[in-house]
């Protein structure tokens, strides 16, 4: 369903809301000839849209997906660690988290991985519960002799069948063998020059790989490695060790240990498929889950089989005009299904919850009032330091029910086409990341965190100059003879569970006035003060040179007296800069806490002022 809509305005915009170490490998290089015999039943070029579409594996960035303290599925790509190993039917990995990368970009592990650690007790859990994994593998893996197709590649379902530790540059790590549950085909990142798999019956897998007891902790185990047994328990004196001495770097794995294979009657129970088709997809979609969570989860192309984002208002189109051209396929994709969006009532969305109270905000003044713009109330934010104002105009059903008011708004802008679609991010630490939010800008363009598509306003559909107007009002009543008309109007559309993260809209073509008109269901915008001001210096580290020390920062008093010191002539520069740092070690590196938090509802508009109001706070 659709959760909420906004508006923003401002002199220079509007905005609408409709609703030990691991030696890292390099890959080697690959012969033509060296490719693998088949394609993926699914692929993806970024994370992201891997993760918007395989059920079973949404790590964004670790190469382990638990939920409900069960492993769901694993990424080979390029930070397998020292030891593992691959072929056609098993995988021998770490398990990841613990780690940070060193000057030479190798993994280091921060501590002894233990069963307690969250990823390797769900590894634990998968395998005492035979829960299927899923496996994909990345292009910049080295462990498989043959060149996978594209940069994400759906592998097959394995099961986890030991879990054991292993020295890691004096930590202990957890590794795993997989192996995968149907053996019966040939699997397809196989070399095409490999033979293919005999039947189950006709394999010499009677017999299980080799395993001893240590004669100190007792504990029995495989042999994993072929120059002999070690006790591979971390807590044992006689741990990691090889004819009583400490196992070299390098070994080779038991070819016992490789080739036996789990008998195909203990089969591992799935809770998800491997890949979900289109198809299904459809069989399973209704007009109800038109503005529904699954409704904007990605999709695997019936044509190429490529996982699409759902970037779109209206739906999919594996072909996406601003993302760069998949170098995996040799033509581009034609497959988009476009479906048609069922408007949602305006009373299934807004609710009946009451208006919370509005909580004391120390060193904020606020004020109410009732009468001046009736039926509105107003409520008034007055920032400390002189940055600048908030007014929230609170509605009600007598001011969101009048001709062409927000009940209408909402209705019509559900119907209009406004080309909103979802963008990707210009910075973010996950390649491919897109908005969490749909958008459509009207007037000055909008480029600050996003670049999103701008219409000049004389092509903006009715609805939108009725949303304009609506927020110059607004706007006029908030400031006065400091009004300015808005220039710019950004029109963005969530769906169920889509929110947009703490921003600001510091803009040099905006200026200093931004309005939002909130349309549908409720929401919270809250308002902090930016991180660097909160803690007196960068993320690096870095101390700021200007320090305005506003009411609520980290260490505001013992800050204040040391500027004073400093401006008074009393502590040079460097002293200065030295005891500031000594402060600053006590930092427990919080976020700032939300000085400002306004319940929307349904017909509400908020009117941001202030010169310095986008550079020192966000919302």
């Amino acid at each position: 369903m659709v959760t909420r809509g906004q508006l923003k305005a401002s002199k220079a915009k509007v905005d609408q809301v409709i609703h030990g170490r691991v030696t890292k490998q390099r890959t080697p290089r690959l012969s033509d000839e060296e490719v693998v015999c088949g394609e993926p039943p699914a692929w993806a070029e970024t994370r992201p849209a891997l993760c918007d579409t395989i059920s079973w594996f949404n790590s964004l960035q670790g190469g382990v997906y638990h939920s409900g303290k069960i492993c769901r599925g694993f990424l080979i790509d390029q930070d397998s660690g020292i030891r593992s190993y691959l072929d056609d039917e098993i995988v021998i990995t770490r398990v990841g988290g613990g780690c940070h990368k060193g000057a030479d970009g190798s993994l280091i592990l921060d501590r002894n991985q233990t069963a307690d650690n969250a990823q390797v007790r769900s590894v634990l859990n998968s395998m005492e519960q035979r829960i299927a994994v899923g496996m994909v593998i990345g292009d910049r893996n080295a462990l498989l002799k043959a060149k996978v197709p594209h940069r994400y590649n759906v592998m097959d379902y394995f099961r986890i069948t030991n879990v054991w530790w292993e020295d890691f540059g004096g930590k202990s790590g957890a590794k795993l063998r997989l192996e995968k549950i149907d053996i019966s085909s040939k699997s397809w990142w196989a070399a095409k020059s490999s033979p293919d798999p005999l039947p189950f019956h006709e394999r010499n897998c009677a017999t299980e790989p080799k395993k001893d007891q240590c004669s100190s902790c007792r504990d029995i185990s495989p042999q994993v490695y072929s120059q002999g047994w070690m006790c591979l328990n971390q807590d044992c004196k006689q741990f990691w060790t090889l004819n009583r001495k400490k196992a070299p770097r390098k070994l080779d794995f038991d070819a016992g240990y490789l080739n036996f294979r789990t008998p195909p009657t203990s089969n591992a129970n799935s809770h998800y498929p491997l890949v979900q088709s289109f198809s299904s997809f459809l069989e399973g979609y209704s007009g109800d889950d038109t503005y529904s969570r699954s409704s904007w989860k990605g999709v695997v192309c019936p044509s190429c089989s490529k996982c699409v984002s759902r970037t779109y208002w209206g739906g999919w189109k594996c072909a996406d005009d601003l993302a760069p051209p998949t170098k995996s396929l040799d033509s581009v994709c034609a497959f988009e299904h476009m479906i048609s969006m069922r408007p949602i009532p305006l009373e299934h969305v807004i609710g009946e919850a009451a208006r919370p109270p509005i909580p004391p905000v120390p060193s904020v003044a606020t004020t109410i009032d009732t009468s001046s713009v009736y039926p509105f109330e107003i409520r008034t934010y007055t920032m400390p330091n002189r940055v600048g104002s908030i007014t929230h105009f609170v509605a009600n059903p007598r001011s969101n029910s009048k001709p062409q008011g927000p009940d209408c708004m909402f209705e019509q802008l559900q119907l209009g086409e406004f080309g909103l679609r979802r963008y990707p991010l210009q910075q973010s630490v996950v390649a491919g990341t897109h908005t969490a939010h749909f958008a459509a800008n009207y007037g000055m363009p909008y480029k600050y965190v996003v670049s999103v598509a701008s219409k000049a306003f004389s092509e903006a559909p009715p609805v939108i100059l009725q949303a304009l107007g609506r927020l110059t009002w607004a706007t006029e009543k908030a400031l006065d003879s400091d009004y300015l008309p808005p220039n710019e109007l950004l029109a963005l559309g969530y769906f169920e569970a889509m929110k947009i993260g703490y921003h600001d809209d510091g803009e040099v073509s905006l200026g200093p006035t931004i309005a939002t008109l909130s349309l549908g269901g409720p929401s919270e915008m809250k308002i902090r003060m930016k991180e660097k001001w909160f803690h007196g210096q960068t993320k690096s580290g870095k101390l700021l040179a200007y320090d305005p020390l506003l009411e609520g920062c980290e260490f505001r008093t013992e800050r204040q007296d040391l500027k004073d010191e400093f401006e008074g002539g009393e502590l040079s520069i460097d002293d200065y800069d030295h005891l500031r740092r000594e402060v600053f070690k006590r930092s427990q590196h919080r976020e700032a806490r939300a000085c400002v938090t306004l319940h929307l509802r349904h017909g509400d508009i908020v009117v941001m002022n202030g010169e310095n109001f986008q550079k020192f706070y966000e919302a």
